[in-house]
């Protein structure tokens, strides 16, 4: 298998193997972004989500590579990657989405045994 580096075409990372070390670095990116946005993502989320793990991967792959120094072309680079991954990000919200509200049948049954209040 070939290397796979920041340079890596969008093909060669979605073809990551999840065993390798940015296969499941690219899997964790999207587990956290979709229980981000509440676990089940619409189309537009699951764009973005995808170009900001990659995005994310290519970043995590700059670090390693360079180990912190960058040629001026990589360090342009890196920084426009950066600010494409922030814009994304808010784009998804700063914010995780609110978990749903306990229906009122789940409150009467957390109340009920408790308080030995009779349905």
């Amino acid at each position: 298998m070939r290397r796979i580096g920041p340079h890596s075409s969008a093909v060669a990372l979605a073809k990551l193997d999840g065993r390798t070390r940015q296969g499941r670095l690219l899997r964790d990116i999207r587990a956290d972004l979709v229980k981000h946005v509440g676990g089940s993502p619409s189309a537009t989320e699951r764009i973005l989500i995808d170009q900001a793990a990659q995005l994310r991967l290519r970043l995590a792959l700059m670090d390693a590579e360079d180990a912190g120094v960058l040629s001026e072309r990589n360090a342009r680079e890196y920084l426009s990657w950066s600010s494409a991954l922030g814009r994304m990000l808010r784009q998804l919200g700063l914010k995780a989405a609110a978990k749903p509200a306990p229906s009122l049948d789940d409150l009467m049954t957390r109340l009920t045994p408790s308080r030995g209040i009779a349905a």
